[in-house]
């Protein structure tokens, strides 16, 4: 009897056909290629549409068949006194290329890229990217810059180290709060900044403005203010660190029992969502707070995870409710009855798969948002397919 031939499976960022043989393809029933970029030549054309191979790629390139490629995920840099390709290179980055001053040989090295998320690299050095296939940003900054980091925040020893005429570049923002920065000295020693955002005191704010262009987003924030620059959640903790003059750069979580807590801030800017528990929605609206939305919540949050499990326990403990947000996969157990989701469910947002009974179902459609799939989960694999089908993942993969 003759032995069933299997299937292929290839899931690549990069996958190189341009060797490809018959025999290879004839040695499988069916061949499907999911891929990011995909190499080929006019005979590898050829051969994959003869045989049937099914391809699905964001992008195809035919290439030389002496061109060798080079895959990098995350991170890479280009800089000067690197070796240049000594050999026809392809450079594939997943992630961000950072290209230094000085580095045009090694940039012309390459007989081509592609980079999948950014390019960072001096203004001088974007027309040498004219071979590059970008798929995300071209970020630039002015010849001669001194990087800082892309939030860069200002305090007195700034100052002290200034370097006289130098132009400082932060990629994202300039936070200057600290009341001792000295903005008039860094003016006499002509020091200038490029970025995209300015967080300032407001009696910084004369001196420092002059030293920014004008292509700067100035945001003047009252003395005392301290800038989160993440989602945070409303306790003790956060109060004692920041004070009570809060600019928060994300979602900030109002807990149950907050409601003290509150009476302490007298300055609120949240530039994402403001989650409330609910019974806080009075003490909310007393505040003279700037937020882009109000949320109003359990007092049990459940919040940016992967994996979440709804108990019935989970549901009779939460007294002031429950809610669930930004979750990948969320699971009610199949005893949870629907009168108590009814009772404590407050919110469930933001999710990619939520699996219930059919029974569960219409109590948790009624306060669902946003969630992806909802109902009893999707089938499992048939276990005789995946013993036929033979599957490669791999960042590179050459059929």
């Amino acid at each position: 009897m003759m032995e069933k031939k299997k299937k292929l499976l290839v899931k690549a960022a990069v996958c190189d056909t341009r060797k490809v043989s018959e025999s290879t393809l004839a040695a499988y029933e069916k061949v499907t290629i999911s891929c990011g970029l995909l190499l080929a030549n006019r005979e590898s054309r050829d051969l994959l549409g003869r045989c049937g191979v099914e391809i699905k790629a964001a992008q195809a390139m035919d290439m030389e068949d002496d061109v060798r490629v080079t895959s990098i995920n995350g991170k890479f840099d280009i800089r000067p006194g690197q070796p240049v390709p000594a050999e026809k290179s392809y450079l594939m980055v997943n992630g961000r290329l950072d290209i230094a001053p000085g580095s045009e040989a090694q940039v012309k090295g390459y007989a081509g890229m592609t980079v999948n998320g950014k390019i960072f690299c001096p203004e001088s050095m974007a027309p040498l990217l004219s071979n590059v296939n970008l798929n995300g940003k071209l970020e630039t900054y002015p010849d001669g810059a001194v990087l800082l980091k892309g939030t860069a925040v200002l305090d007195r020893t700034f100052r002290l180290r200034a370097r006289e005429g130098a132009l400082y570049h932060a990629a994202r923002r300039v936070v200057a709060l600290a009341p001792d920065i000295g903005f008039e000295a860094l003016a006499e020693k002509n020091v200038r900044f490029s970025t995209q955002e300015l967080f300032v005191a407001e009696s910084l704010a004369e001196a420092a403005v002059p030293l920014f262009g004008d292509q700067t987003d100035i945001q003047i924030l009252p003395d005392g203010c301290a800038l989160v620059n993440d989602s945070a959640v409303l306790d003790e903790t956060l109060l004692r660190r920041f004070g009570g003059k809060l600019y928060v750069r994300g979602d900030l979580v109002l807990p149950g029992g907050c409601a003290p807590l509150l009476k302490q801030i007298s300055y609120l800017r949240v530039e994402g969502t403001l989650l409330a528990a609910r019974g806080l929605e009075d003490a909310v609206h007393s505040l003279d707070a700037v937020y882009e939305s109000l949320c109003i919540v359990g007092g049990t949050l459940l919040i940016d995870r992967v994996n979440v499990t709804v108990s019935r326990a989970a549901l009779e403990q939460a007294e002031d409710g429950l809610s669930v947000r930004d979750c990948v996969n969320v699971r009610f157990d199949p005893d949870v009855p629907a009168d108590l989701i009814r009772e404590r469910l407050v919110s469930l947002t933001d999710c990619v798969t939520v699996t219930c009974t059919p029974e569960q179902r219409a109590a948790i459609e009624a306060v669902a948002r946003d969630v992806t799939n909802l109902g009893a989960g999707t089938d499992r694999a048939d276990p005789a397919d995946a013993e036929d089908t033979a599957r490669i993942q791999a960042a590179l993969y050459a059929l």
